[in-house]
């Protein structure tokens, strides 16, 4: 059956376009600044060699219309990116925090949920009640205490100090409660009749059937995790603990900005959040249809 053009339907595929390229347009600048030569033009539009240390650099990438259209494309930034600062060095350490981080909620989260979708014990309404009120506190309000207790014991620029406290998070909990609570309870119960007891109910039964919620919850803490700022800053202070985002400072002085190295930086960045996001996405796309027939 052929879809009409009614006006209402090419109004709304314009504005999606529009939004489609208003979207992509800051990733298409990132990619040209980052493929432009460090000595290549300066405020007024001419050629100038300067080197990458050389002092002033004299570009301008902010002007209008952009000065990067029509440079000689090099990839040399992406190299230089790795010669500058350690940057293969800041990868690994945000692909530990950030994979050790998701699989910490993918198994306390899970425990947790479960525990609280199907046990029953006394006050389990009102634990989960206060776990949810948490959510409510801003995360400064316990970063000094969570820091002191890193400092007592000796996890400062440690690995176990970087993934140890974001093991687990509210979110995650009540993300797999509400899918849990979404499994028909008849499932486990012929399960139980057969004799399958609460291990093999939990592994072979539940968790088979939220590989959905398991893929966005995965999602949602590798990319968050992927992006923190804020823990990283406080809780390394050797160059060589840094995650990414700590480490595009590096390509700011106090009078000057990389911006052509910043942007290759970036971009190279983003490219395991894409991976991630583009490998998990059936899944994502499948637990929002569930959460939407759910009601």
């Amino acid at each position: 059956m052929r879809r009409r053009w009614t006006p209402s339907r090419i109004i709304a595929y314009i504005l999606l376009v529009g939004y489609a390229v208003l979207s992509l347009v800051p990733f298409i600048w990132a990619f040209l600044v980052s493929v432009t030569p460090m000595s290549y033009v300066n405020e007024k539009g001419e050629r100038v060699g300067v080197d990458i240390m050389q002092w002033p650099p004299r570009i301008n990438i902010f002007k209008w219309p952009p000065r990067v259209f029509g440079a000689p494309g090099t990839l040399s930034n992406y190299v230089k990116v790795f010669q500058v600062v350690p940057f293969a060095r800041w990868t690994l350490n945000t692909i530990l925090y950030a994979g050790l981080t998701t699989l910490g909620h993918l198994l306390f989260d899970t425990l947790g949920g479960y525990a609280f979708a199907r046990l029953r014990f006394p006050g389990k309404n009102l634990i989960f009640t206060l776990f949810l009120a948490t959510m409510m506190i801003p995360m400064h309000v316990t970063v000094i205490p969570v820091y002191n207790l890193m400092v007592k014991y000796n996890l400062v620029n440690t690995y176990l100090g970087l993934f140890l406290p974001k093991l687990t998070g509210v979110f995650g909990l009540f993300l797999m409660r509400q899918f849990f609570l979404s499994i028909p309870t008849e499932l486990e119960e012929a399960a139980m009749i057969d004799g399958a007891g609460f291990t093999r109910r939990f592994f072979q039964i539940v968790l088979p059937v939220s590989k959905p919620a398991l893929a966005a919850l995965a999602i949602y803490t590798f990319l968050g995790t992927w992006n923190d700022f804020f823990w990283p800053l406080l809780i390394t202070s050797d160059k060589s603990m840094f995650t990414l985002t700590m480490g595009l400072n590096f390509f700011r002085t106090s009078y000057y900005t990389f911006w052509q190295l910043m942007m290759a930086a970036t971009l190279l960045m983003t490219v395991p959040m894409l991976i991630v996001f583009l490998s998990f996405q059936r899944y994502f796309v499948e637990s929002g249809a569930i959460t939407g027939m759910k009601g």
